[in-house]
């Protein structure tokens, strides 16, 4: 999607275990925002570890409704951010992206991309997919402005 990125999303699945702590806060983010018994996106149990490298970025795009009627929610947890860029673009706006920083937004229905990444420090990420209904997901927005 831009660069040399590395990610387990596009991985044989049978090749790599998430450590049990990616699943823990899976079920913590899931039971946090109402996501509890969501369908997962069909990649490896809905979640995806991201590694960008400097001169990695990513082009707009929209992510695909995995499960008809249902939105594809991502929430993005910044585990290491790079010196600069890798901000979030949506809606024509800039979202920094600091290291800590978790945000979950639908991915079938925005579209999004990354900025450059600079620097000589890569950009890890962790991603939560669920895929919810419309109302579910406005419940939780509306929870967590």
């Amino acid at each position: 999607m831009g660069g040399r990125r590395v990610t387990t999303r596009y991985t044989n699945s049978d090749v790599f275990e998430f450590p049990s702590v990616a699943y823990e806060v899976r079920e913590r983010v899931a039971q946090e925002l109402g996501f509890n018994g969501a369908a997962l996106p069909y990649f490896k149990d809905g979640m995806v570890a991201s590694y960008a490298l400097p001169g990695d970025d990513c082009y707009e795009h929209l992510d695909p409704r995995w499960h008809n009627g249902l939105f594809t929610v991502h929430c993005n947890v910044i585990v290491l951010s790079p010196e600069q860029g890798g901000e979030l673009l949506a809606c024509g706006k800039t979202y920094e992206m600091p290291q800590g920083k978790f945000i979950c937004y639908p991915v079938s229905e925005l579209a999004h991309a990354t900025s450059l990444i600079v620097g000589n420090k890569p950009r890890l990420m962790w991603v939560f997919g669920f895929c919810v209904t419309p109302q579910a997901f406005d419940k939780a927005a509306r929870t967590y402005q």
